[in-house]
C-alpha cells in the first residue's frame, strides 16, 4: 500500500523476532527531500524505501524544530502526486519510540519531535504479532500549528 508507515526500530525485524520486514533500500532524510525535490523524479514504480534519519534532522533544529516541521511537510506535499502515482511506499523509521496522545511525537534523546507537524495524528495499526505501526498516505493534511 502507497503512503508512509511511520515506526519505530524496535517493531522491525530483526531487532524484533516477530517484527515488521524493514525495506532494503535505506535513504536518509536530506537526501530524500533533494530527490523529490527535483525536476525530473527519479525514484522507481513500487520502490519501497527506508526513510531514516527524519529524527537527527529534527533534533539538531533545537528552537526551531516545529518550523523546519512545516517546511518537511511542504517538501513531501508537493511531491506527494508523484509519489502516489508510482506506488512507493516508504518506511519512515525512528530510532526511539513513537508515542501518541492528543497528538503524534517522537521520543528522542530525552526530547519530544513534534512529528505531527509532517504527519498529523494518525491511529496506531496493530499486525497480528503485535507490531505497532502508523500509516499516512501521501496526501498529507495541513500541518499542525
Amino acid at each position: 500500500m502507497p503512503g508512509y508507515i511511520l515506526v519505530d526500530h524496535t517493531q522491525l525485524a530483526p531487532m524484533n523476532q516477530n517484527g515488521v520486514q524493514p525495506y532494503s533500500e535505506i535513504i536518509g532524510l536530506l537526501d530524500f527531500l533533494r530527490e523529490i525535490s527535483e525536476e525530473e523524479f527519479h525514484l522507481p514504480r513500487f520502490a519501497e524505501i527506508r526513510l531514516v534519519g527524519l529524527d537527527d534532522v529534527l533534533f539538531a533544529a533545537g528552537s526551531e524544530r516545529r518550523e523546519l516541521a512545516r517546511v518537511i511537510h511542504r517538501y513531501l506535499q508537493k511531491a506527494a502526486s508523484d509519489l502516489e502515482r508510482r506506488n512507493i511506499s516508504i518506511q519512515v523509521v525512528f530510532k526511539e519510540a513513537i508515542r501518541r496522545g492528543d497528538i503524534l511525537w517522537a521520543d528522542y534523546r530525552g526530547e519530544r519531535l513534534p512529528i505531527d507537524v509532517i504527519f498529523d495524528s494518525p491511529l496506531p495499526n496493530r499486525d497480528s504479532k503485535g507490531n505497532t505501526t502508523y500509516r499516512v498516505h501521501f496526501n498529507l493534511t495541513s500541518p499542525n500549528p
